[in-house]
């Protein structure tokens, strides 16, 4: 009782096992992958906010970088273009206000009015005349546009275009961007300021627009251009714009998207602030559900483990229970009570059933024990010894031997022989086939000695063979039922023996010249089949059913014992060996 109470405590409950079983197989990985999964989703949403929108500026930003570009460009055209120059030496020859007028806006009609990039394009000389010449984008209002220009604009453009030299300017007048650059003569030096306002609507449009942007304010050179919402300056944020770069990231609990983009002739800034609310909103919503999914595994774990305990962990106590007092000797013990599933049913009445029986038979045995007790005393004291039958049979030999009989002491060492082999004192269920045909040769000594010449025994045996395994005593049998069957009732025959290989089978033949009837074949062949009742049969006939059953079991349906006739008439006792000596 303590050895098995140790070992039991060394053993884990079948509920908790369950509920250990359903932590590491359910729960722990189901809480392993909705945290792994919302941290991939969480992260995967970031990293594709952030992809988005750095993509969409970049993008955004090169466009505005090539419009940008475009409009420097056309603004070069004043200088290059020798319109602007020739009419103002003609003005300095003749003195001809109207005619500069006209050349002078002519060309900037032509060249700007209908460029989108710009909204209006004023012109002035530095000396005189002291007018502003204008033209206009032909989708615009002219007239407050030149007037904000007068207003707001004319007197920083002056100021600015003295810093200037060949390089290009911007000013912010009220919200309004203005690109500034001189007009140089062939001595490089200036001789007329070309201010173009840039439709900033147009061609920031992409950067203005950016997915989830609210603030947007962009620099050209240190210009501010607030595209949307209120101006970001870098300064108030702790901003530090590098050339060529872009940064992503949280300040003061907002996200902000910023770089600086640096070419030769100016230099392009941004700081974007990014909203991304209703995004947070959404994967808070998925964390909740999240969360309340682990909450409601909770009562689900405890559903199943009340289940368990009440259909089966309960109904495998009582088992248990009862099974220890059949154990401590208390047979005909019932489990009480009814289980609520089918099979635990089952297996209760089933135990039940079972208690009862082994009470019974536990009674009829011990009283049948009492009863033979004395039979089986008597039976022990009046066994042979076998060492006192060889002794035995070793004098007798000795007193033929020394009575000059040789036949008979030939004649007992072969029954010797016999009888080593059939008490088989090592408890060895195979020997060589060697060893089998020295049984065997004691066997045929002993008969040949009844039968004298009328009996003629042949031999073909494979010497390479001799060392393959055979079970003990397995050719007996059959030699003896080709002397009783094939040689007796004729007085006289022949017994061939051979053992050779077919394939990966040793075969062991017997054949005699005897004949079988139908009715001889149809015996034989009820004999050896599995469902055959021999509990009246001769012990002949037993010791060749026993021959194909211990082939059977020892090497497998393929093998066995056969007995059928041959082309000539004769019986052939055949028996087939699987060759497969390492389960031997």
């Amino acid at each position: 009782m303590k050895m098995r109470t140790e070992k039991n405590s060394r053993k884990f409950s079948l509920k908790w096992g369950l509920v250990g079983i359903i932590i590491a197989c359910w729960i722990l990985p189901i809480g392993l992958i909705s945290a792994a999964t919302g941290y991939y989703i969480t992260h995967n949403i970031n990293d594709q906010i952030t992809g988005t929108i750095t993509t969409s500026a970049n993008n955004s930003l090169k466009i505005a970088v090539n419009q940008l570009d475009s409009a420097i460009s056309s603004s070069r055209y004043a200088s290059y273009n020798p319109t602007i120059r020739d009419a103002y030496g003609s003005f300095n020859r003749t003195g001809d206000a109207n005619e500069l007028y006209d050349r002078v806006t002519a060309f900037l009609s032509q060249q700007y009015k209908y460029d989108d990039k710009f909204l209006i394009t004023a012109l002035y000389f530095c000396k005189k005349p002291d007018n502003v010449y204008y033209t206009f984008n032909a989708t615009y209002n002219a007239t407050s546009a030149v007037q904000e220009y007068r207003n707001h604009a004319h007197e920083k453009v002056r100021e600015l275009s003295e810093t200037l030299g060949s390089n290009i300017g911007f000013i912010n007048a009220d919200g309004r961007i203005y690109m500034v650059r001189n007009i140089l003569d062939g001595d490089y030096k200036p001789y007329a300021v070309l201010t173009m306002q840039l439709d900033t609507a147009s061609m920031f449009a992409g950067i203005k627009n950016i997915v989830w942007g609210k603030d947007t304010t962009l620099w050209l050179n240190d210009t501010p251009v607030v595209l949307n919402g209120e101006q970001l300056t870098p300064d108030r944020l702790g901003i530090v714009l590098k050339s060529n770069s872009q940064t992503f990231r949280n300040i003061g609990g907002r996200t902000y998207l910023y770089g600086m983009n640096q070419t030769g002739v100016y230099r392009i800034s941004y700081v974007i602030a990014v909203d991304i609310s209703p995004l947070a909103a959404e994967l808070n919503r998925f964390k909740i559900i999240l969360i309340w999914m682990g909450i409601l595994i909770v009562p689900l774990l405890a559903l199943v483990i009340w289940f368990f305990t009440r259909n089966v962990s309960r109904p495998i106590d009582r088992l248990i229970v009862e099974a220890g007092n059949i154990e401590e000797g208390n047979f005909g013990v019932r489990v009480v009570g009814e289980s609520q599933s089918i099979e635990f049913q089952y297996l209760t009445d089933a135990f039940n059933s079972m208690s009862s029986k082994l009470k019974y038979q536990f009674d009829r045995i011990y009283r049948e024990e009492l009863a033979l007790r004395d039979a089986r005393i008597m039976a022990l004291q009046s066994q042979i010894n076998p060492h006192f039958l060889n002794n035995t049979l070793e004098i007798i030999n000795w007193e033929a031997r020394l009575s000059d009989n040789v036949k008979v002491s030939r004649m007992i060492e072969a029954l010797s022989t016999m009888l080593d082999a059939a008490i088989d004192r090592k408890g060895r269920p195979v020997v060589h086939v060697s060893e089998e045909m020295m049984y065997v040769d004691a066997y045929l000594y002993i008969i040949s000695e009844r039968l004298g010449k009328r009996l003629t025994v042949k031999k073909e045996i494979d010497p390479s063979l001799l060392d393959l395994y055979a079970p003990r005593l397995i050719m007996q049998p059959i030699i003896e039922n080709a002397v009783e069957h094939g040689i007796q009732p004729q007085q006289k025959g022949v017994i061939v023996i051979r053992i050779f290989r077919e394939g990966d089978n040793l075969i062991l033949e017997v054949e005699n010249d005897g004949a079988m009837t139908p009715e001889d074949e149809s015996r034989i062949k009820a004999l050896l089949s599995d469902e055959y009742d021999a509990a009246n049969e001769s012990s002949n006939n037993l010791g060749i059913r026993n021959v194909n059953q211990r082939l059977k079991i020892l090497y497998g349906e393929n093998s066995g014992l056969s007995i059928k006739m041959n082309s000539y008439g004769h019986t052939v006792s055949r028996i087939v060996i699987a060759i497969n000596q390492s389960k031997q």
